[in-house]
């Protein structure tokens, strides 16, 4: 299969139509590059693909209900609303083998939505007609087979959410399902379902007893089919009225609340709100009063503070300058010392103090600016030391706090004030109670019924038992048991064929996967070997040297169950063979008796231990060993390429991976994920490339014909 062409009118963020070419016609160019900024549209057209292909069943919905009315709604361009008709459409055109020719269809969904009521018309062209019902059914089933619903991620690939799936102890199943699917394996399982037995007519008295007693308990079962099949028909029409139901319910909810609606549970949030925001409101006013009355006028006249301080320094230091001079006296030194001292010591020592004690920019003549008190001047300092360590943009950041919580007051104060009148919210309330008993009475009902299909069941169930029971003795002595034997024969026949491939594929699954890591991993001891199991359990293993004698003490303290595990049963096959073991016991004798032999085996790795980036590498080598196994050229589309990925491994993914993955790759991405250097190096791998520029202002998405970057080729 490939998608030559892709238009989404309408949907999400693509407002009008916009078209996609995927179209790849030239050899060795399979990639289709789109780029975008996260809310760009990607995600968008990703999900725009499988609901082209699948409908319902993208979301894992079996049919058109409630749940997935209400998706499509959500996926409606909300510009489309503004408009006296509201329309939407996915339109994909495909090429695929049918009979042994490449055909092209054009799938279409459109959707229109009247009276707040949502319409999806279906239909699928081919050769310029359109598909009638019966053909849309087998076009559907074909598909379907192709890539079926379950196997999405296998070919849409998202790499923020695949590494979780693979943490869960269910992807074996996911895994052996689409081995299965793929490689043709389910054509087996459906020759061994329908290869029955058979029996011939009775020739004797005592057949013909036990045919006419077969007949009856068969008419009585194929009676408990018929009242079966009725009550589920009965069930399946509850259930659609209740799912019309709950769309009446949500749809009276979304036009009470268009016309102004609130809930008492919304009015009590508003209440709430409301209050939080009124005290946000007064705690931060009386900041900001505080700050306007006491300080506000000191951090205008800011840039003067250090002249201040220095000036007070300055007048401080100069007062005792100014005592110390007037107290000082060369006389009164002289008679201080009872010895004779040189002449002029007393001038030059009291000179010499002066200069000490004299403070930095004060003059013999100056007089005091301020002449403040030690109080004062105190005070001043303080309010200096204030303005300093004040936190401007934390009282921006209040102010704004304040005006916030003022705008949602008047937002919760105009909401209140153009919600609808009590009467009109009576009335909704009528009638949401008359569909919420409408509701309850259908569950009750729906409830019963299942319970009674289930006692159905059961009847049908013993009744099955005796008629098989009684058709096996018609078997035992049909006339022409050679043909039963031939249908048991060949369903036994299909058992080993099937157990037969699935071991041959499973051994070249594990060959491929180990290949693929070499090419785009760069640790090249992390993943060696793998075993993958009867049920698709995946066992990795990486080199390791063992002595004999480790082998031994490993083997006693893990047990012979964990130690299978930890080297493998390659590892396990390896030992018996050089030992000659053909039980445990002989095998730890032997380990024990050799303690120094040396061993090159392997060591198991857990997969749920792999960092999310190992693990996509892995992930990215099983779903093209997958492929490549199968055989199948399917498109592969994957957003978010790299994920959890690191630098190294993106360009060996970049190199080896995209242009080998498949014969059409789309990739989604960000230009930090295929960044210049990654695009130049996809380049010469590129068929088409566009880049998804989103409108903010308009919440639109806009479609260009290029990528993010330039590169020469």
């Amino acid at each position: 299969m490939k998608i030559n062409r892709i238009s989404l009118y309408n949907f999400s963020s693509f407002e009008g139509l916009n078209e996609f070419d995927f179209s790849v016609e030239e050899d060795g160019k399979n990639i289709i590059l789109i780029g975008g900024k996260n809310g760009a549209g990607k995600t968008s057209l990703f999900s725009a693909i499988k609901i082209a292909l699948y409908g319902p069943l993208a979301f894992g919905y079996v049919g058109i209900n409630p749940h997935y009315i209400a998706k499509i709604k959500d996926c409606i361009n909300s510009r489309a609303f503004q408009t006296k008709k509201v329309e939407a459409s996915v339109q994909i055109d495909i090429s695929i083998l049918v009979e042994r020719e490449i055909k092209q269809y054009e799938i279409t969904r459109e959707w229109d939505y009247s009276g707040q009521k949502l319409i999806e018309n279906y239909y699928v062209t081919t050769e310029g007609r359109t598909l009638s019902e019966q053909e849309l059914s087998y076009f559907q089933n074909y598909l379907q087979s192709l890539v079926p619903p379950d196997l999405f991620e296998f070919f849409f690939f998202d790499g923020e959410e695949v590494g979780s799936l693979f943490s869960t102890r269910s992807y074996n199943t996911y895994v052996r399902n689409a081995v299965y699917v793929l490689c043709g394996l389910d054509v087996y399982e459906i020759i061994r379902k329908y290869t029955r037995s058979y029996a011939g007519k009775a020739s004797t008295e005592d057949e013909a007893k036990i045919l006419r007693e077969y007949e009856k308990i068969k008419n009585s079962v194929e009676a408990a089919e018929k009242a079966k099949e009725n009550s589920v028909i009965e069930i399946e029409n509850l259930q659609r009225e209740l799912d019309q139901t709950e769309t009446d319910l949500i749809e009276l909810e979304t036009a009470f609340k268009n016309a102004g609606g609130l809930t008492e549970r919304t009015r009590k949030k508003l209440a709430q709100e409301f209050e939080a925001a009124e005290r946000v409101k007064a705690e931060n006013s009386a900041k900001i009063k505080i700050f306007v009355e006491d300080l506000m006028p000191f951090y205008i006249v800011r840039g003067f503070n250090e002249r201040v301080a220095k000036q007070l320094e300055i007048e401080e230091k100069g007062e005792i300058y100014s005592y110390v001079q007037k107290q000082l006296n060369a006389r009164d030194i002289q008679n201080a010392f009872t010895g004779v001292i040189p002449e002029g010591f007393a001038d030059a020592l009291i000179k010499l103090l002066l200069e000490k004690l004299k403070p930095e920019g004060l003059s013999e003549d100056a007089v005091p600016l301020y002449d403040l008190s030690k109080e004062e001047t105190n005070r001043v300092n303080a309010m200096i030391s204030s303005i300093s360590g004040f936190d401007a943009p934390g009282m921006v950041d209040i102010v704004r706090q304040k005006q916030k919580a003022a705008d949602q007051t008047t937002e919760i104060n105009r909401t209140l004030k153009n919600a609808i009148t009590d009467e009109d919210a009576t009335q909704y309330i009528g009638k949401e109670n008359e569909l919420l008993l409408k509701k309850d009475k259908l569950k009750q009902k729906l409830y019963e019924k299942s319970a009674e299909l289930e006692q159905l069941k059961t009847r049908l169930s013993e009744r099955e038992v005796v008629r098989e029971r009684t058709w096996q003795q018609v078997k035992d002595v049909a006339q022409n048991k050679h043909v039963y034997e031939l249908s048991a024969g060949l369903s036994a026949m299909m058992d080993i064929l099937l157990d037969n491939k699935t071991v041959e594929i499973r051994r070249k699954l594990e060959q491929l996967i180990v290949g693929n890591l070499r090419k785009i991993y760069r640790k090249n001891n992390l993943i060696t070997h793998i075993e993958i199991d009867e049920d698709f359990q995946f066992n990795l293993y990486q080199d390791a040297s063992y002595s004999a004698g480790e082998l031994a003490y490993l083997l006693e303290n893990l047990g012979k169950t964990e130690f299978a595990v930890l080297i493998g049963k390659h590892g396990m096959e390896t030992l018996s063979e050089i030992y000659n073991a053909d039980s445990v016991n002989i095998l730890q004798r032997s380990l024990l008796f050799h303690p120094s032999d040396q061993f090159e085996l392997y060591k198991n790795i857990d997969l749920n231990r792999l960092s999310k980036g190992e693990r996509q590498i892995f992930i990215l080598a099983l779903y093209w060993a997958i492929i490549e196994l199968s055989g199948r050229d399917i498109p592969f589309v994957i957003d978010t390429p790299y994920a959890r990925i690191d630098a190294n491994h993106r360009k060996e993914i970049s190199e080896k991976f995209f242009p080998n993955i498949s014969k059409q790759v789309v990739i989604l991405s960000t230009d930090e994920e295929i960044n210049e250097e990654f695009y130049g190096i996809i380049k010469p791998y590129i068929a088409r490339e566009y880049l998804l520029i989103n409108e903010e202002d308009q919440n639109r998405t806009t479609i260009m014909n290029h990528y993010f970057f330039e590169v020469e080729e």
